[in-house]
């Protein structure tokens, strides 16, 4: 759908923007959008109110948040994976898994289960604006490992299909794990700086978040 921008706020990494538009957005808190400005962007939805919404964007976009733009759902964690609540609940938000390890797969015909492992930058830096990620993760502050709490998500998708997979590495670094919709059913795909990388469909995922300092 189309709305027509009034105003924008920047509010530390996240931008509110005031619009008018023929209705509510049809969207919830974590959903990830494809948003049509000069060009086309990812953008996810941190709070959402009447004619106003809080999205986290790529600074680089900013300029883009003016006049009439498109909203068009990508993805929505919360309600297409199961458990996806529960790492909102440690974590604050849905991670995108930038720099994060596979530490186990077992893939199947039809399943495949994924354990990764987040590094500190996920875990300690839950609104980093960096939706379009480098091939060198982010310098955060050093702090004592066990300060740092440690945390593994584990993902079954279900009814796997067309799986175009790289072999797995002694080491397989994420860059980006992407979700996207296609008809009924749910694409995802793996960017990797190291290891497994490649995409497959699915038409379930279910998500369990496990921390290891326990």
């Amino acid at each position: 759908m189309h709305i027509q921008i009034q105003n924008v706020e920047k509010k530390g990494y996240d931008y509110l923007i005031h619009y008018k538009s023929g209705g509510a957005l049809p969207f919830v808190p974590h959903d990830i959008v494809l948003i049509h400005g000069k060009q086309y962007f990812i953008g996810t939805i941190v709070e959402i109110g009447a004619e106003q919404a809080l999205l986290r964007i790529n600074p680089q976009h900013e300029s883009q948040l003016a006049g009439s733009i498109g909203l068009e759902l990508a993805f929505s964690p919360t309600v297409s994976i199961q458990g996806a609540d529960k790492i909102v609940e440690k974590l604050g938000y849905f991670p995108p898994f930038h720099y994060d390890q596979i530490t186990a797969a077992d893939i199947t015909k039809d399943q495949i289960s994924l354990t990764i492992e987040l590094s500190p930058p996920t875990v300690l830096i839950p609104k980093s604006p960096d939706l379009a990620p480098s091939t060198e993760a982010p310098v955060i502050p050093e702090a004592p490992a066990k300060d740092v709490p440690r945390y593994a998500v584990t993902f079954t998708f279900l009814e796997t299909k067309e799986h175009v997979l790289t072999p797995i590495g002694t080491e397989n670094i994420i860059l980006q794990l992407d979700f996207r919709y296609e008809e009924a059913d749910m694409v995802v795909d793996i960017d990797a700086l190291s290891g497994l990388s490649g995409s497959f469909l699915c038409r379930g995922i279910r998500a369990e978040i496990k921390e290891l300092n326990e």
